[in-house]
């Protein structure tokens, strides 16, 4: 396990540890179960066919009448998690940045614009899925929440 692995389970078991972060988690790993959309990394969204983990919680908690379809995204997890939940999450989506960029995607050198980086997507959610399941598997208990619906990808 490398050190931005490491960091983003430290983010992840933070959330995993209060009942709405754990729930947060949870929606996110069935979204991305669901496979309805692309997973990307960060904070990252292309054009509505793919987002980030905690895009993946939005649809999700949509489709389960969680979350009402409108809005920005910082209200309604802001809203969820509270103030304190809302700091833990933008950690959360940096240690992911950080963790697919630095080892779950290509980079391609461009002249004159930023470079492009794309992300290994099969592998991206594999290794999302992983950790997720993983860390609210470590955590159960710790949050007083219940794990009625966590799944397991596959």
């Amino acid at each position: 396990m490398n050190a931005c692995e490491r960091r983003l389970r430290r983010e992840l078991s933070g959330l995993a540890r209060t009942e709405r972060g754990r729930a947060l988690l949870q929606l996110s790993l069935r979204g991305v179960s669901r496979g309805e959309h692309e997973l990307t990394a960060g904070c990252w969204v292309d054009r509505g066919v793919a987002g980030c983990l905690f895009q993946h919680a939005y649809w999700q908690g949509v489709a389960e009448g969680v979350f009402s379809d409108e809005g920005r995204p910082g209200d309604w997890i802001g809203s969820f998690v509270g103030s304190s939940g809302y700091g833990q999450v933008i950690r959360t989506i940096e240690a992911f940045d950080r963790l697919a960029r630095d080892h779950h995607a290509d980079v391609k050198r461009r002249r004159i614009l930023p470079d492009r980086i794309e992300v290994r997507r099969n592998e991206w959610r594999e290794t999302v899925e992983r950790i997720l399941v993983e860390t609210l598997a470590q955590t159960e208990g710790l949050s007083g929440a219940r794990d009625e619906r966590v799944v397991t990808p596959g």
